[in-house]
């Protein structure tokens, strides 16, 4: 005889026997409560990235506009340049100077008036530029010797900053 055949298969010493339907009943009802908390994690965590992005998109906006400011100003500071004499006259700048900007588009200058025709189409950019929901104001001055002054002012609430948003650039031309 052949000693493999004679041994005796080998057995686990213990059997676990479950009863039917007892794990069932209890399985259903701690898997519906562990998905309902899960549901509740989830829907939290979605609600917090959707404030995030609203907050990263107000923020985003009043970035553009500050950027914005800057490139507009020393545009005008780069006209300036252009137009040397005009400036140095005080042809580019707004009544009341720096103190009191000025808020709305004026008119459309006489012919031959350069200087107020580019103040007036800078001043067209910069509402656009900022938006008109922002109520965008400046102030331009500049002395005698060449030392001017640009002044953007601007509402920053709809995107989620301070009403009073100033930019101030001083070059000398």
């Amino acid at each position: 005889m052949n000693p493999i055949s004679l041994a005796r298969p080998l057995r686990p010493r213990s059997r676990i026997r479950l009863r039917k339907g007892h794990g069932q009943r209890h399985a259903r009802g701690v898997s519906l409560i562990e998905i309902l908390v899960a549901v509740l994690i989830l829907s939290v965590g979605v609600l917090g990235l959707a404030g995030m992005q609203v907050r990263a998109l107000r923020t985003s906006i009043s970035s553009e506009q500050k950027t914005q400011a800057v490139v507009l100003a020393h545009y005008l500071l780069e006209l300036m340049r252009v137009d040397r004499t005009s400036a140095l006259d005080g042809l580019y700048n707004t009544t009341g100077g720096l103190t009191t900007p000025l808020c709305a588009v004026p008119a459309v200058p006489a012919a031959g008036s350069f200087a107020s025709s580019e103040l007036r189409d800078w001043m067209l950019s910069v509402q656009t530029g900022l938006g008109p929901a922002a109520n965008p104001c400046v102030a331009v001055a500049c002395d005698a010797l060449g030392l001017c002054s640009v002044r953007l002012q601007w509402d920053d609430t709809a995107a989620g900053g301070l009403p009073d948003q100033s930019l101030t650039v001083t070059s000398r031309i």
